[in-house]
């Protein structure tokens, strides 16, 4: 009985799920994949169980503080360390929402062949006034489904695949591929499950819910549901369709096309369409919660209610979208520019880990706030990896590595 009211009342989880089951997440393990074979499935698998770690995190957070991830580190840390961790949420988050954008605007292109900018446009207006007039409820729904969907166009792929089990054994094996994009690879790959702006969301979603204390273990569930079981199957099987067809196949991934091809002995003539939607969906369910995360941040941060009935939610909201339509105006592959994003994003993400890890151990939290040992020991390993692979990506942007 529990497992199925459980089942019937998961929910925020899953819009973080949709957000990591996008477009950014399936460039970078595809790129990966065909790039280095089954090198980088140790980072794939670490990704989703750090993620889940993250987000339960957060979900904690939400849940105990009874508010969102902003107005708990002013109340706990100070203005100071608000505003800090606003301008690190906003900036990431924007610039997700722009490359995204282009992303979203790129494959419509290619399905409809009409191929223009402003595409960013009609998207950016289209999704704020399904979020301001639909609301909350209405639009987890449809993050629900587009996951689904998404996550069974690549199940099918998957094993119809011929793996390598020696080669998945290898792949487990943490290794350090050398060089400027191997590290930005793995911090892309880790910045698709581990990123500030789906981390400090959760925090807003389980208060949009109206979860307690007493909804910790829903949370739980909620959370290993969507991050490690729906995503962690999302992006290994796509990493594992990409080293198994494309790297032994030679196949460079530059474009979504080129992925795509490589799957035709797969799928037939289908294997471009059912690609093309499957990403077509996975934008559209990822860029649709980076909007609201958007005005999430900035209405904590200003007071305003987090309710897009507020004018001024909604305004931050329109003010997301609007930023987004300049994305697709950027020259470039779409399908290169995702995995930058994401690692770029890496590098701003320890910040709202340790601020989360700090506050569910103060000696104010009292013992039903407090971390466990083995959470604490999860999130600390999830803080110091996720560290390491941002730091690691810098100085090797730099060439200071």
């Amino acid at each position: 009985m529990m497992w199925r009211n459980y089942l019937k009342e998961m929910g925020p989880a899953w819009i973080i799920s949709a957000v990591a089951c996008g477009p950014a997440t399936l460039a970078s393990v595809s790129v990966a994949g065909a790039t280095y074979g089954y090198q980088m499935l140790w980072v794939v698998i670490l990704s989703a169980v750090f993620g889940t770690t993250a987000q339960y995190l957060a979900a904690k957070i939400g849940v105990l503080e009874g508010r969102g991830i902003i107005a708990t580190t002013e109340q706990r840390l100070g203005k100071s360390w608000a505003w800090v961790l606003t301008l690190d949420a906003l900036m990431a988050t924007w610039l997700a929402a722009m490359v995204l954008m282009n992303a979203l605007s790129g494959v419509t292109g290619l399905v409809t062949g009409i191929r223009t900018p402003f595409w960013g446009i009609f998207y950016g207006l289209l999704i704020c006034g399904f979020i301001v007039r639909k609301g909350y409820r209405r639009f987890e729904t449809l993050c629900k489904l587009l996951v689904i969907f998404v996550v069974s166009c690549f199940a099918a792929t998957l094993f119809m695949t011929d793996l390598s089990v020696a080669g998945i054994l290898s792949g487990c094996l943490p290794r350090l591929t050398g060089g400027t994009d191997g590290a930005m690879m793995m911090a892309a790959i880790m910045g698709g499950a581990v990123h500030i702006t789906i981390i400090g969301m959760h925090t807003y979603n389980t208060n949009a819910r109206g979860w307690t204390p007493q909804h910790l273990g829903l949370a739980r569930f909620d959370t290993i549901a969507s991050m490690g079981v729906a995503f962690g199957f999302y992006s290994v099987a796509i990493f594992l369709v990409a080293a198994a067809v494309l790297h032994p196949g030679g196949v460079t991934v530059k474009k979504a096309t080129d992925a795509a091809l490589a799957l035709k002995p797969l799928l037939g003539d289908g294997a471009m369409r059912i690609f093309m939607i499957g990403i077509w969906g996975a934008a559209l369910s990822t860029i649709s919660p980076t909007f609201m995360a958007g005005a999430y941040f900035l209405a904590d941060k200003m007071g305003w209610a987090p309710d897009v009935k507020d004018r001024r939610f909604a305004g931050a909201v329109f003010a997301g979208c609007v930023l987004s339509m300049a994305g697709p105006f950027v020259k470039g592959s779409f399908f290169l520019l995702l995995p930058l994003m994401l690692a770029l994003g890496l590098t701003g993400t320890p910040l709202i880990i340790g601020i989360i890890l700090w506050l569910l151990n103060r000696p104010e939290a009292g013992q039903a706030g407090k971390n466990s040992p083995a959470l604490n020991a999860m999130g600390g390993l999830t803080l110091m990896v996720t560290s390491f692979l941002a730091v690691r990506f810098i100085l090797t942007r730099f060439g200071l590595l």
